[in-house]
């Protein structure tokens, strides 16, 4: 009986040891734990704000390689810098003029009475258009308006001491001043674009046979809008990382250019709490002294199809009264949270493990299951992912249609052909092809012709060209090409001979032939001085030239 007793009594110690050693195991453990997540809360928030603290920096970085965009274009708007540009725009325009004219009158004159001489010219000069409002007028020595084809209630007036028509009065007495037979002139008038009275530049030449002040002229705010246009593009353009862009507003709440959603152009973003960023980036900036702020708020996210918290910088660009702005969503610093409390899940698991012995051999095979499961779910996986991944990101710098360079692609590429050709002191080239009249293709053939137009027009220019030459489509009908190591003269032969191939080459379209003419505008940079923005840019107005001197022939831009 007390070996009974005694044998129930061990039990009952045994009994009361192993349920204090539980009890005390399992208070450790569970301050251990609390701990554990004590500290893992600490370090998630201290984790947070760095990796936060990162992405407004980085932002901020980015921000500057835009902003540097906006200020390289803002320079080409300084009032001499304009006027510079449309002086040089309204001589070609009135010399082209001016040699049809000279030619008409020398073929007519002997055979056509004065009177109708006179007729066919001012009927020539009245239907004359170039750009978007360029237009010709003719005045006479005494101030009298003989022919104004926008204001026809002005012909057979005289303009003298008119403020508010004051650029034939203007005209006439610079030519009798400076005694030449062409002068420029600088003065205000109504512009029914924008509705205002604005500074405008003139030319005016005497046409000496009939002694006629041939006038034509351009608004300065129309090369400014130009130049904001080409700005806009150039930032529209502009990508980083998986989905980075950037946006421009202004600081009356107004969408200006919004690459991935154009639907918000032009449109204003007040208590819009879908598309909120406008509002507060408008705001903060209202509310500091500095340049750019921060904001953060909740944006749909096309990669997940939910709204998603994002961080963005957003900075004044107070020339232009136009907000910068780019931004990134902060699902990563998340994900990495995520991660952090993940380990801190594993770490608790470890301790359980501990506590509760698990032998060695099921560690083994733990393992060894791990070691296969993630060698057959996890790697293989993630090495087919990134095949696909490669093979996406190949296409998407593609141009569907003609297999070649998209535009994001071109300029990616040719930043890396300048920094090249800038390491070794090397000239990079650039030519700028626009199709002549393509318009009309598509109009008389339809669309599909007008795509195999696009299509031959590519074989050509590649059979044209070397391997190792940049080739991409801007959009629509412009091609631009990058080649290196090329002088100014080997250029012109090279778009020549482009330009030969495609005038020569027949395009066979149901039973037709279609055949095409392309305008080329060139210019090669030195990559010590100078940089491929403004070589695109100066291509670019090459190739203006080009299609205003009648299209099919090569301009090589000339400083």
């Amino acid at each position: 009986m007390i070996l009974q007793n005694f044998a129930s009594l061990k039990i009952k110690i045994t009994f009361l040891l192993s349920l204090l050693l539980i009890i005390v195991t399992t208070l450790l453990t569970f301050i251990y734990i609390q701990n554990l997540n004590t500290l893992v809360h600490s370090n998630t928030q201290l984790f947070s704000q760095t990796m936060i603290k990162n992405e407004k920096t980085e932002l901020r970085n980015k921000m500057d390689l835009a902003y540097n965009i906006l200020e390289m274009y803002y320079k080409k708007t300084t009032p001499k810098y304009i006027e510079n540009v449309v002086k040089k725009d309204l001589i070609a325009h009135q010399e082209q003029l001016f040699h049809q004219l000279t030619n008409i009158y020398n073929l007519y004159k002997t055979k056509e009475s004065p009177f109708a001489l006179k007729k066919r010219l001012l009927e020539i000069i009245k239907y004359s258009r170039y750009a978007k409002n360029g237009y010709f007028w003719v005045n006479d020595m005494q101030c009298k308006m003989i022919m104004h084809p926008i204001k026809p209630e002005y012909n057979n007036k005289f303009f003298v001491d008119t403020p508010l028509i004051p650029f034939v009065k203007l005209g006439v007495d610079k030519l009798k001043k400076d005694k030449k037979s062409s002068a420029y002139i600088k003065y205000q008038f109504y512009n029914p674009s924008t509705k205002k009275y604005e500074f405008k530049v003139s030319l005016v030449e005497i046409f000496k046979p009939y002694g006629w002040v041939i006038g034509t002229g351009r608004y300065i705010s129309d090369v400014t809008a130009m130049i904001q246009k080409r700005a806009l593009k150039d930032i529209e353009a502009l990508r980083y990382g998986k989905s980075g862009y950037f946006w421009v507003n202004d600081m009356n709440y107004k969408m200006i250019m919004h690459p991935i959603k154009p639907e918000y152009n032009n449109k204003f973003f007040v208590n819009t709490p879908d598309v909120s960023f406008v509002e507060l980036g408008v705001n903060a900036l209202k509310k500091t002294t500095k340049k750019s702020a921060i904001i953060r708020y909740d944006f749909h996210n096309p990669a997940t199809g939910e709204y998603e918290d994002k961080l963005s910088v957003v900075k004044l660009f107070k020339p232009w009264n136009w907000v910068l702005g780019t931004g990134v969503y902060i699902d990563s610093i998340k994900n990495s949270i995520e991660v952090v409390k993940e380990n801190k899940n594993k770490e608790e698991n470890r301790l359980i493990v501990k506590i509760l012995m698990i032998s060695f051999s099921i560690i083994l095979v733990i393992i060894f299951l791990t070691y296969y499961l993630i060698g057959r779910f996890i790697i293989e996986p993630m090495h087919s992912l990134n095949n696909e991944k490669n093979y996406f990101e190949e296409i998407s710098q593609l141009d569907f249609l003609t297999n070649i360079l998209n535009r994001r692609a071109f300029y990616q590429e040719i930043e890396k052909y300048f920094s090249y050709a800038q390491r070794h002191k090397l000239e990079v080239s650039v030519i700028m092809i626009d199709i002549d009249f393509f318009k009309k293709v598509n109009d008389r053939y339809g669309h599909d012709a007008g795509d195999k137009v696009l299509q031959t027009l590519v074989k050509v220019v590649r059979e044209s060209i070397r391997e190792e030459d940049i080739f991409g489509r801007l959009g629509g009908e412009e091609f631009a090409i990058c080649i290196l190591n090329t002088t100014p003269e080997a250029l012109s032969n090279i778009a020549d001979k482009i330009r030969l191939n495609v005038e020569n080459r027949e395009i066979l379209y149901k039973d037709q032939v279609i055949k095409i003419t392309i305008s080329l505008g060139g210019y090669s940079l030195h990559t010590d001085s100078e940089n491929f923005t403004v070589a695109l840019d100066k291509a670019d107005k090459a190739l203006y030239k080009a299609k205003d001197r009648g299209r099919n022939r090569v301009i090589i831009y000339d400083d």
